[in-house]
């Protein structure tokens, strides 16, 4: 989306998200609409946005004024400061050819929250197209925040060996949700096809976060895991930090499945911090 798509959007908005985004300085933006306001007078009321005016100041990239505008459009979406950080340091520990990051935690809403929040400031601050899988049988909730049914799904899809990604407010997001809980269930997460459908899914998105929720104690989710090319522990903060994490470590050690980063959750809260 080019700088002039803004000319219609709040400009002040503009900058204040740029400033929340860690992007820039609210000095910069201030000095930035000062200029704006002198240029405004000097050309008849004619002006470009603001951010034309901090790109052409060197102080926002393009990609940057992409992902600002992203959050400015999606604001219903949970883009957090905090899901933004932690995307910027999983692209560069998930470069090239890795790119399914799993999120696991005990408790499952937790492992959710920050599936979401991840995968919504990849959409937004990344080129390519993102997929956001709920893998979480037992506490499926993603499909209730984007607006969509839980069935059919991840289950139906590894069943019958398709790969469909839902659409979401973002152009760039799409996402699969977990599908119906029954007997055959857990033997279509385990089976060669999920196998393969996570192989699809690398074809098509540049980034794939998966919700696992409680990989030491469903054996699916361990499964799933055993596909990622990383995963990031939710850990509840006060709840058995320390002894969760060190047998998570111990099971993704026996996957041969790397640990990408710490999120610890405090409830009824959406800010994460990283340990």
């Amino acid at each position: 989306m080019p700088p002039d798509s803004m000319s219609n959007k709040p400009r002040q908005r503009f900058g204040d998200t740029a400033v929340r985004l860690g992007y820039v300085s609210s000095e910069q933006v201030t000095a930035a609409l000062s200029e704006q306001a002198r240029r405004r007078e000097a050309n008849g009321g004619r002006t470009g946005p603001i951010g034309s005016l901090l790109q052409e100041k060197g102080l926002l990239t393009p990609t940057q004024i992409t992902a600002v505008l992203g959050h400015l459009a999606s604001s219903d979406l949970p883009l957090t400061e905090d899901g933004i950080r932690l995307a910027a340091r999983l692209k560069v520990l998930h470069a090239g050819q890795s790119n399914v990051i799993g999120l696991a935690g005990s408790v499952g809403e937790d492992a959710a929250a920050a599936a979401a929040e991840i995968a919504v400031a990849l959409a937004v601050i990344e080129q390519g197209r993102v997929l956001l899988v709920d893998a979480d049988l037992h506490e499926a909730t993603l499909h209730e925040r984007f607006g969509h049914p839980r069935s059919p799904g991840l289950v139906e899809q590894a069943l019958q060996g398709q790969s469909v990604g839902l659409p979401t407010a973002l152009s760039s997001l799409d996402v699969v949700p977990a599908g119906t809980l029954n007997e055959s269930a857990v033997a279509a997460l385990m089976s060669p096809q999920s196998a393969r459908l996570v192989a699809a899914w690398r074809e098509r998105y540049r980034y794939i976060v998966v919700n696992l929720g409680d990989v030491l104690h469903r054996p699916e989710a361990a499964v799933s895991a055993s596909r990622c090319d990383g995963v990031v522990a939710v850990l509840r903060a006060g709840l058995s930090e320390k002894p969760e994490l060190r047998a998570m470590q111990q099971m993704l050690a026996g996957l041969k499945v790397g640990l990408s980063g710490v999120v610890l959750a405090q409830p009824g809260k959406p800010a994460r911090k990283r340990a």
